[in-house]
């Protein structure tokens, strides 16, 4: 009969394959835990460095049986393949998460206007953790933004600020982001949309048959002298606060916008904050961009310098 050697089996392929489900289902049940809110991006931070530490134990134990099966033909092929697939799924999207915390300035608040940013109109509630963090409004931090992000600037509209209030409103409504407060809003708004009296009357007009009813037959009223009236002066500028969630992790965000009518035009603001940690890797500026872009698509023709 031929001699059939029989092939060891590698330890080590077989214990990627098992460390590397563990590290991916750790990261996937943090990220996911997160996401719905029940999980504090904290938390969820520390789970993910600790599911990148298994995935870069995995991958040596993948490269491990690699080498075994190469050498003396250990079985084992298959569970290091499938394991430094595994650990690549982790290691690869933390790899450009720190490339970004190595290339972009340690901040996490962004404004448009550096010498004077809007200023928040409710304080966002920061819960102390693990994670340093840094007053972002210092010089230093502003500093830093100038450098980085010397394209970050308001825009300046040539129209009136009530026009442009809807404008940001409604790609505010777009990005589904969830308003906190406002100063200054109410005044510009009123009167634009129908008022729920218009509504009722419209209501009660539906509902009538055709024929005169006495009872709601309206009451003469004097009318007013318009020429004697003062016409109250319409608001010049606008503050709204808003709470913001990235697409894919759920990091939380606070926004800020400022509108400031000058003349014919009216000059937007914005500010964005991350909540946690003392970098944002770039999203709160990724943010303004993305809004002030939107914001050009929705008054196009009359963006000014």
């Amino acid at each position: 009969m031929p001699f059939r050697p029989e092939r060891p089996r590698s330890i080590a392929a077989a214990w990627s394959r098992r460390l590397g489900r563990f590290a991916v289902l750790l990261a996937l049940i943090a990220l996911a835990l997160h996401r719905v809110g029940m999980l504090e991006l904290p938390n969820t931070v520390a789970a993910v460095l600790l599911a990148t530490v298994l995935a870069a134990f995995v991958l040596g134990l993948a490269i491990i049986g690699f080498f075994m099966l190469w050498h003396i033909g250990a079985k084992g092929g298959h569970a290091s393949f499938s394991g430094m697939v595994m650990a690549l799924l982790i290691l690869i999207p933390v790899g450009l998460a720190a490339s970004r915390f190595v290339l972009l300035p340690r901040i996490h608040d962004i404004s448009t206007d550096v010498q004077n940013p809007p200023e928040w109109l409710e304080e966002p509630e920061i819960k102390p953790s693990w994670i340093s963090r840094f007053d972002g409004t210092r010089p230093e931090a502003r500093q830093l933004q100038i450098q980085a992000y010397s394209q970050i600037t308001g825009r300046r509209y040539e129209g009136a600020i009530d026009r442009v209030l809807l404008a940001v409103q409604t790609v505010a409504r777009e990005k589904k982001w969830t308003q906190v407060a406002n100063v200054g809003v109410e005044a510009l708004v009123d009167g634009l949309e129908p008022s729920s009296g218009d509504a009722a009357s419209q209501d009660a007009a539906s509902q009538s048959n055709g024929e005169a009813d006495p009872e709601r037959a309206p009451l003469p009223a004097p009318r007013p002298n318009i020429e004697e009236e003062s016409l109250a002066p319409m608001p010049s500028y606008a503050v709204v606060q808003y709470r913001a969630r990235t697409l894919v992790l759920g990091i939380p965000q606070d926004v800020l916008i400022r509108l400031s009518e000058e003349e014919q035009t009216t000059f937007v603001d914005m500010r964005a904050a991350t909540r946690d940690g003392e970098h944002d890797f770039g999203i709160n500026a990724d943010l303004i961009r993305s809004f002030l872009r939107d914001l050009d698509l929705q008054l196009l023709g009359i963006a000014g310098g």
